[in-house]
């Protein structure tokens, strides 16, 4: 139990650092445009194709479980997927996710082998988070099983959380092999646009990581209503039993 605890502890940390790095980063350079108006889908086309990468469909992504993977390489499909706001926009931010992402496509075709365990890592968030909070969520509110419901959510999360940390070498990787090309085609317009988003790749392998805090939140506000209402169901029914 103790092992787990520190786990729990240490993933929740690593989680709060990464989303916190990313979002300030993100959030800041979410201001700046492209003064050449190049787009996250331009961009990623032109990594792509300098490259020598023509097999590689590049679109609009809608992201799953309430725009968690919206953006995601799929080696399978040969597709680059993007969220609509990276997808059209020129921002500093939506250039530096789709430059991310189009090193995952690098990745495969220099025969990257770890790229693996990052598809697997993905596919196990995507396909274990729905029935994890759903079984999780319908223990919560079994009287006899509400602790145990708890506990289920805050390991599975655990569980799925440290697996994909695990994969940040990776996701590193695959920004520096974008970042590669870049410097070769040089598509940027100026110096401040090339270091806005060379910055922003720095922080795009924790992206994930803020989709899993927003899960995590989501699976905070349906926990707490249920822990809390039961103890004032409780509070309310003894107070009524010592008036009677």
């Amino acid at each position: 139990m103790l092992i787990f605890l520190l786990l729990f502890a240490l993933t929740l940390a690593l989680t709060l650092y990464g989303r916190g790095k990313y979002r300030t980063i993100y959030d800041e350079e979410i201001k700046n445009l492209s003064p050449s108006g190049l787009t996250g889908e331009r961009l990623a086309r032109q990594i792509l194709e300098a490259s020598g990468i023509h097999d590689v469909e590049v679109v609009k992504s809608g992201g799953f479980f309430g725009g968690l993977f919206a953006d995601f390489y799929d080696p399978e499909n040969k597709r680059l997927s993007l969220a609509p706001q990276h997808f059209e926009a020129s921002t500093y931010s939506a250039l530096g996710i789709a430059a991310h992402e189009a090193g995952h496509a690098i990745q495969q075709q220099q025969g990257y082998h770890p790229l693996r365990w990052r598809i697997s890592a993905v596919k196990a968030s995507m396909f274990l988070t729905l029935p994890l909070v759903i079984i999780g969520s319908l223990m919560v509110v079994m009287p006899a099983m509400g602790k145990s419901g708890v506990f289920f959510l805050i390991m599975s999360w655990t569980v799925l959380s440290a697996y994909n940390l695990g994969t940040m070498p990776i996701e590193l990787d695959a920004s520096e092999r974008s970042k590669k090309v870049l410097r070769k085609i040089k598509p940027f317009a100026n110096y401040d646009e090339r270091v806005g988003v060379e910055k922003m790749m720095r922080v795009a392998p924790a992206a994930y990581i803020e989709g899993f805090f927003t899960t995590l939140s989501w699976l905070g506000s349906l926990i707490m209503p249920h822990l809390s209402g039961g103890d004032s169901g409780k509070e309310h029914s003894s107070k009524d039993t010592k008036d009677k």
